[in-house]
Formats: C-alpha cells, structure tokens, sequence
C-alpha cells in the first residue's frame, strides 16, 4: 500500500488509533481480549466499533491466556489489548506460553510517547517481548500506521507465533487520511517435498509390520485428521497423539491415545513393540517419549515437520520429511499401491481393551477425609456430559485429567503448560467457553494454579459462561511436595490451609459442592441434569499423599 499524505485527503483525517483498528478488523479479526487503560481504551474501542467483539478480562495475564486458548480451538487471529507498562509486564507469561506453543496473537500494548523515559510506565517493550520468543513491533510513522498494523497481523497468522505490536500515546491521537480495503493475510508458500526421501518413506512403510502413526500439533494445525486416518487404515497402522493433540482420533477403534508419560498400560505396551513409527508435527521429546521408553531401538522412526530446523532436535530420526503433515500425507496415499496388512490383529485389540486407562486397576487410596483422584476423575466423567471441552492447568494431578476425561475430539482438549506454567488454565477455559459455547466447558485445575488466578472467575460468572471447574485440592503445591520430601526435606513451605473453593464459588455467584466420597457428586448430577448452566465447582478433596505414577517415571525418584 503506498501511504497517504496528510494532504491527500483532509476532509477524511482519523487519528491514528482508528487506522490501526481498521487494519485490524480489515484482516479479519473477530475477537478481542483485555484490560483497556490509558493507553490502549481508544484502539480497543475502535475495533469494537468495526464489529470486532471485546471480553473483558480482570487480569492482563488473563487476557492473554483467554485468547490464547481461543486461538488454538479456532486458528482464527486473536487479538489483545493491554494498556502501557505493567499492562505488558502482567501479560508477560501468557505470551511466553503462547509463543512456546505457536499460536497466533496479535498483543496491542499501549506504550509511552516516544522518547519518553521519565515515565513511571517507561521501559523497554522490546527486550522483555524478545525474551520469552515474541516478535516486537512499533507503530512509529503515522503515514504508515494502517499497513504496519496489518503487517504486524499477517506475520502473526503467517508464522503462527505472537506478536507485540507497541502503540505510542503521542502516535496514536496523530491525524492520518482514513484507509479502507479488506485484504487477507497471504500464506506462506512450502518448499515442495524432498522426491527421494518421500520414496524413502514409502519403502520403510511398506518394509513395516507394525507401523504407527504419532500425531502432534502440528498435524491438528495441518488439519490433516482424516488424511492420517486415512493413511493409517490403508497401512494397517496403529494411532497415537501427542498430549498437545488430544482427541484427535478420538473414537477410532485402533486409537492408543496418548503417547508419552500418560501413555495408557496398553499404549505404552504396543508403542515399544512398533518398528515403524511416524511422527506428523511432534517434537519427539521426553514427554512423549517417556525419556525414550516408548521406542524401540530397532523401530524406523521417521520425523515430519513443516519446520525443518524441529527435526532431530529431543532425539536422532531415521528418516526426517521436511512437509506439511497434510501436504506429506496426501503424497503418501497418491503412491502406495493397495493395502497394506499392517498389525489390527484379535490379540493386539484384545491388549487395547484390557490395559485402557478404564480397566486398568488401581488400589484406592480414598480414606475418611479424601478420595482417590483417580476414582473421582472416572466418576465426574460419568456424569459430565460427553460434548465438552477440556482446558487442563499445570501441576501434579494432568495425567489424571489425561487418563480419566474423554474428550469428543481435538477441539475438545486445550493444555497451555507449554511454559511449564500453572495459573493460566482458569483465564483458558474462559477462552474456550467464548469461543466454543455450544459445549460444556471443564477446567481440571489443582487448588495452587487456581487460587493464582481466581480474579478471572468473576469474568467467568459475568460473562455467563457454561463452565465446570474440576479443583483437584490437596492444599499443596504437590509437585513440589512430592519431590523435596522423600529427598528428606521439609516441604511446609509449598502446603497450606484447606482452602472451601465450593463456599469461593458462592460468593462470586457460581455453585459448588465438596466431594470427599462418591456420593458427594450428587449435587453435580442435579446440575448437569438441570443443563449445566452458569459455573460449578466441583472441590474435590484428594489424597495428598498419592504420589502419581507418571511423575516417579518422568523424574526418576527412585526413592518416591
């Protein structure tokens, strides 16, 4: 676009906090979170004015993670908006998560006018931006102010990461011509596929005897579900995913489900026995290998990224395919000629069915004060309606979430602990709530990451969001606990007072029951039978002393 100037048109002048929005709202933004102050209320009002729908967060970090969560489910361009200096400081982590996890964001940070330093909101946006992997921009020249901010947009949907786009005070009330236009952000075109190692590939597979298909998140980006299963039923192939991209089969007969630490008994089994594995947009990293574990030494692993600089980073590949897991896919299925065998055999049905994480058995650990998580997570999955949504907090307690509630299909399941954060899961669920408010949302969340960011539950109730808030409470930070004792250390530092998250909830306007027995569910079952509407906390008083098993595995404690 070639900028205007100021003369060009002067019966048509708009501050430059107009532009901006319009750009915005012109690439096609439709949602907006924040905390609006002095120094983002004009632009976030723009793009509300231009259609581009606003939710109030109570917390700018909250903001940020609402959005973040919102992106993911819908890979549409969300925006933020935060005012200057702590506006972007509080929202600091939210964006490291988000930039850990290729989501698209545009952040609009309020910002001193320039050369300012006396400020009290005076620092340097850049450095801080750069630091946990953002890009950082500045609408500096009002001439240019509308293309800059639509570049700022596209480079975020392009390159799937979030973008910090800096909003001086004296810049933004600058008098520019109005632009007008709608364009759409251009894709960034793929190098075409590597001819021989796609042959390659398609020799090893037809080698394969019992192949296996990983799924990560960059398969769910790709949107390449039915290519894979696809490619899986005419290869005899099993199915997995990564913890990022659960759901993605869900309700295949040949699913293993979770690859990695909350692997199932019989994903875990049949993993280590594939000899070809390929891996669709997945790290490959401690996690999902279990440190390793799960893959054979003999197994051809083959690695499949959009990003050829991802391949062989956790662990050496056989065979690396620099691609689109879709694009490879697709190339895949044009060449293989007939079927293949593969390995959907009785026996390898009969191991799926008897090691699942339902049938598996546990010794209960639930007392008179406390009830077995396990045998809560099952029980509240009972009773939740299957159409949901699954928004998972950081800490001790995932891989019950992992192993215990279903989800419908990827877009059921959201996990932002990319940044190994807890505290953001509650602004999340939010998030998907907005975004997929047809289905039920759950929060499974431990009492610490709750209490972190409890703010954003007034957001929840006032926005009237369907919304069941599953407080896994062992009045610690567990993980923490779990680890320092048995070293012989004390950990009083990281437990504390029971905490009445049902009573909490009442006060904000939300319901809520305790749950030390499986009876205490009941007044859970009266809501979900009465529409599940509005919020529910379900504050579930676990054994504390329950140590997980996937956390003696991934951490080695031999003497957990």
């Amino acid at each position: 676009m070639t900028p205007l100037s100021l003369a060009d048109n002067a019966s048509a002048l708009t501050p430059v906090w107009r532009d901006v929005a319009r750009a915005i709202a012109d690439i096609g933004a439709k949602r907006c979170f924040g905390l609006v102050g002095g120094a983002n209320f004009k632009v976030t009002l723009g793009l509300t004015e231009l259609g581009v729908e606003f939710v109030a967060a109570r917390h700018e970090g909250g903001a940020v993670s609402m959005a973040d969560v919102a992106a993911r489910l819908t890979r549409d361009l969300t925006v933020v908006s935060v005012t200057a200096g702590p506006g972007l400081t509080n929202a600091i982590t939210g964006i490291g998560e988000a930039a850990k996890s290729d989501t698209p964001l545009l952040v609009l940070a309020g910002d001193v006018s320039r050369g300012d330093t006396q400020s009290a909101f005076a620092f340097h946006q850049a450095e801080l931006v750069h630091a946990v992997g953002a890009v950082w921009r500045q609408i500096a020249d009002p001439l240019t102010a509308y293309e800059d901010a639509w570049q700022a947009a596209a480079q975020a949907l392009r390159e799937r990461r979030p973008v910090v786009l800096s909003l001086p005070i004296d810049v933004q009330e600058m008098k520019v011509a109005a632009r007008f236009g709608r364009k759409h952000a251009a894709i960034a075109k793929r190098a075409p596929l590597n001819a021989d190692r796609l042959n390659e590939l398609v020799a090893t597979l037809r080698a394969a005897k019992r192949p296996l298909i990983l799924a990560g998140h960059g398969a769910v980006v790709a949107g390449a579900e039915a290519l894979l299963v696809e490619l899986a039923d005419r290869t005899g192939a099993l199915l997995a995913t990564s913890v990022q991209a659960h759901g993605m089969f869900s309700g295949h007969p040949w699913n293993l489900g979770i690859a990695g630490g909350f692997s199932s008994p019989a994903a875990a089994e049949l993993m280590a026995q594939s000899d070809m594995i390929m891996a669709f947009g997945m790290s490959l990293n401690m996690w999902t290998t279990k440190k390793g574990k799960l893959i054979s030494e003999l197994a051809q692993l083959v690695q499949i990224d959009v990003e050829k600089g991802r391949i062989g980073v956790h662990r050496p590949v056989d065979l690396e395919l620099e691609g689109d897991a879709a694009a490879v896919a697709t190339a895949v299925l044009a060449v293989l000629d007939g079927d293949l065998p593969g390995w959907r055999t009785p026996d390898v049905a009969a191991v799926l069915d008897a090691k699942s994480n339902r049938r598996f058995a546990y010794a209960d650990t639930s007392d008179a004060g406390h009830i077995d998580p396990r045998t809560l997570s099952k029980a509240v999955d009972d009773i939740l309606p299957k159409d949901r949504t699954v928004v998972v907090d950081g800490g001790h307690f995932v891989g019950w979430v992992a192993r215990y509630l279903s989800v419908p299909d990827h877009r059921g399941w959201c996990i932002p602990i990319a940044f190994q954060s807890i505290g953001l899961g509650l602004a999340g669920a939010i998030g998907a709530a907005v975004v997929q408010p047809d289905r039920l949302t759950v929060l499974a969340v431990g009492d610490g990451g709750f209490l972190m960011a409890i703010a954003e539950l007034e957001t929840a109730v006032r926005l009237k969001k369907r919304l069941c808030i599953f407080i896994y409470n062992d009045s610690a930070y567990s993980a923490e606990v779990h680890h320092f004792v048995p070293e012989g250390y004390s950990a009083a530092m990281a437990q504390f007072p029971v905490t009445d998250f049902a009573a909490i909830a009442r006060g904000y306007g939300a319901d809520g029951v305790v749950v030390r027995t499986l009876d205490d569910l009941e007044p859970l079952r009266r809501w979900v039978d009465a529409g599940a509407q509005g919020v529910f906390i379900v504050d579930g008083r676990i054994n504390p002393r329950l140590v997980a098993d996937w956390y003696r595995d991934l951490f080695g404690a031999a003497n957990l």
